[in-house]
């Protein structure tokens, strides 16, 4: 096998058809010119998650059989781009060990190869869920098993049993909500409060339409009315809704989370708003909110860790600079943005 330039001219001279995929904020499909320019280091990844482009590669043999799948997270540099010596280090490997041979022969050598290098990561039980319900629908296969279960649960919530139902049937349902979606609208209000929570985690890959990310947000206001309202709840909702075309409905009601006195007591809240809603926090008076309201109760840690991430950003580090320079800021944002630059302040 020749040398090649990149990691995806190495699996398709190894004879597999390869797709690419994002999994950091949301799973989502990356373009083949996307990532060809990604790799080549001429541009940046365009969904980077604390620093890092978190991908999945989808392999299809050519001569058929069953695809393969990898999780690699790559490095990236101050522009977002690829850090190189990882690229190189990782293709100067292949180029020595991998030889022209069968595609299962290949896959193996990639495999053992890839386990050395670093890169490999785990997504959440969540993402993988998501991947597998995804990349069934892309390759025409049925969802799994346990699709049926989760549908019978469904039509009928309240006289059927949760706490059987596997993740996976769930995941299947969320990756095939449109085809579901009268289903999903008369009885996403009455499902058991952990279905709804996984069902939303799988929704935030997708872009619901404003009639169920209507009856998203209906379902977290049910449970904001509770004397004891469960925020996962709330926190679900919000990742469920944040890719969805209503922007509008979503930033409204982001904006009425962040005035409620209820989101000074729960950082899952705002960290779901941070990690999942970045496209929103690019309006200054919603950054401003949120980055106020994480000043008042997350640790720094905490604080730095968010920020940092959305700070890497351009259009959302401007929004909340606007808010971070403000001097009618809070003190306790002074304090956390000062320490976030500078570290904590010796005491004496």
């Amino acid at each position: 096998m020749s040398e090649s330039g990149t990691l995806s001219a190495l699996i398709e001279q190894a004879d597999f058809k390869l797709r690419w995929f994002d999994l950091g904020r949301r799973l989502q499909s990356v373009s083949k010119s996307t990532a060809a320019a990604f790799e080549a280091g001429l541009a940046p990844w365009p969904h980077p998650y604390l620093r890092q482009a978190w991908t999945g590669l989808l392999l299809q043999p050519a001569e058929g059989g069953e695809p393969i799948v990898w999780f690699l997270r790559f490095p990236l540099d101050e522009q977002g781009k690829l850090q190189l010596q990882a690229r190189d280090g990782l293709l100067r490997a292949l180029a020595q060990e991998l030889k022209q041979g069968p595609a299962s022969e290949s896959a193996m050598q990639l495999d053992q190869l890839l386990q050395q290098s670093g890169l490999l990561f785990t997504p959440s039980t969540e993402r993988q869920a998501a991947f597998h319900s995804q990349t069934a629908l892309l390759l025409g296969r049925q969802p799994s098993e346990h699709y049926e279960s989760v549908l019978r649960y469904f039509g009928d919530p309240e006289n059927h049993r949760w706490d059987n139902l596997a993740l996976q049937g769930i995941a299947d349902l969320a990756a095939r909500w449109e085809k579901e979606s009268a289903l999903l609208l008369r009885q996403i209000g009455k499902v058991a409060a952990p279905v709804f929570i996984n069902l939303c985690h799988c929704m935030e890959n997708q872009s619901v339409d404003h009639r169920l990310a209507t009856a998203i947000i209906e379902r977290a206001e049910q449970e904001l009315s509770a004397s004891t309202p469960d925020i996962s709840v709330v926190a679900a909702a919000v990742r469920a809704i944040s890719h969805s075309p209503a922007v509008g409905l979503r930033q409204a009601f982001i904006q009425s989370l962040l005035a409620e006195s209820i989101s000074n007591q729960n950082k899952e809240l705002l960290a779901a708003m941070g990690s999942r809603c970045v496209a929103d926090l690019e309006l200054p008076e919603l950054a401003s909110l949120w980055v106020g309201k994480l000043a008042e109760i997350a640790e720094q840690q905490t604080f730095n860790l968010l920020l940092s991430d959305l700070m890497f950003i351009p259009q959302v580090r401007t929004a909340l600079l606007t808010g971070l320079r403000d001097p009618a800021r809070k003190e306790s944002l002074a304090v956390a943005f000062g320490n976030f630059l500078h570290g904590p302040k010796p005491t004496h």
